[in-house]
């Protein structure tokens, strides 16, 4: 049992070695994705204003941006109400609904950075696509949800296989051969990121096979173009009020903007209640775009444990929920991946060759013969190996 278990620990280790190396590594960058961002464009990214500075109004700035780029229109608007961060703007150009760029908006002064940008070309949207689909967009959605799967199965059989590690998991053989000090490495950086582990790989899996699921079970095909209409603004600037009418407190984080073909207002955001474990979407409603009556609503403080535990699953997996402390464990765990994948690969090889070379070799029996023929016949035929 032990053997097979083996076996089936190191051979889902070696076919899923990089396509782990490459999940972890940019989970790691995406944890901070933030703060490079900001490094690397601040120009784009930081506002002028003071992040107390009072927000202007919705209504003004989309009309501002459609203006400065009439090619495009305002699909949905993610605010930040606290830190150093402009708004984020999503765009589709008016021929092309799939197509989507982003652009940032100083919600104080309405300053737009500049031109809008491919999501995809942007630093957050590059490492999220390689991430989450490979640049594969459905199908690479389903690899990564099987490299998850599999990499909960190597962290359920390497749990099992060095149990005993435990014990001596600190312990580490430095004045040994580089093949031990490598297999303490491998155990000891395996059996301390477990716990992650089994978060990154459950959480990961669950939302690509959840997507792929609601993909496949519904007709999502819309239009190759949404259409605006005349009056989908109308309204905008009363749905802050709005959403505070129906639920006090309310932070509105982001807002799906109304289409001719869809005339509502998507609202996400975060309902007040102090538990860290609390994405920034996971209460909604949505309105009717010219009555402003609410078609649908979803408060997470009176839902079902299984919603609230999906919803705890985006702080789970980014580790954003407990400052930079626990971003920098998540960030490091992040690693581990990249470390398993290629310190399990030098030890399978190392094995490889060890047992190549200890396999043993038996002589083919062949009749008595005289000394001098058993000389000749000595450089003809070598021993056939087991």
């Amino acid at each position: 049992m032990r053997k097979r278990l083996w076996q089936l620990h190191s051979w889902l280790g070696l076919a899923a070695g990089l396509g782990l190396l490459v999940i972890g590594l940019t989970g790691s960058v995406l944890v901070f994705h933030h703060e490079i961002t900001r490094a690397v464009s601040p120009e784009v990214v930081l506002r002028e204003s003071a992040p107390t500075a009072e927000r202007l109004p919705l209504g003004p700035m989309v009309k501002r941006v459609e203006a400065a780029y009439p090619e495009f229109w305002v699909r949905g608007w993610l605010l930040y109400h606290e830190g150093p961060d402009r708004d984020i703007v999503y765009l589709t150009p008016h021929d092309d609904a799939n197509a989507w760029y982003v652009q940032r908006v100083d919600p104080a002064t309405g300053d737009i950075s500049g031109p809008p940008v491919p999501r995809v070309e942007t630093i957050y949207g590059w490492f999220v696509e390689l991430h989450y689909t490979f640049f594969a967009d459905h199908v690479g959605m389903g690899i990564t949800a099987v490299f998850a799967i599999v990499f909960l199965l190597l962290s359920f059989t390497g749990l099992y296989l060095h149990r005993a590690f435990f014990k001596t998991v600190f312990r580490l053989r430095w004045g040994q051969s580089w093949r031990l000090i490598t297999s303490d490495i491998h155990k000891a950086v395996g059996v301390l990121s477990i716990p992650l582990n089994f978060i990154f790989g459950f959480t990961g899996a669950y939302w690509n096979i959840a997507h792929l699921a609601e993909e496949w079970g519904h007709d999502h095909e819309g239009p190759d173009a949404w259409t605006t209409y005349e009056n989908r603004l109308a309204r905008i600037d009363e749905l802050p009020a709005r959403v505070e009418a129906e639920w006090p407190g309310y932070a509105f984080n982001y807002v799906y903007l109304p289409t001719a073909e869809d005339r509502q207002y998507y609202v996400f955001g975060q309902t007040p209640e102090s538990h860290p474990f609390r994405s920034r979407y996971g209460s909604h409603l949505w309105f009717d775009a010219d009555t402003l009556e609410v078609n649908h609503a979803r408060d997470l403080r009176t839902v079902g444990a299984w919603a609230r535990i999906v919803d705890a699953f985006e702080p789970l997996h980014f580790g954003d929920f407990g400052g930079l402390a626990s971003k920098l464990i998540w960030c490091l765990a992040g690693f581990a991946p990249a470390a398993l994948a290629i310190s399990g690969s030098l030890i399978w090889f190392q094995r490889r060759r060890q047992t190549t070379k200890k396999r043993p070799c038996k002589t083919i029996s062949r009749p008595q013969a005289q000394p001098e023929t058993a000389l000749a016949g000595a450089d003809r035929d070598e021993p056939a190996q087991a």
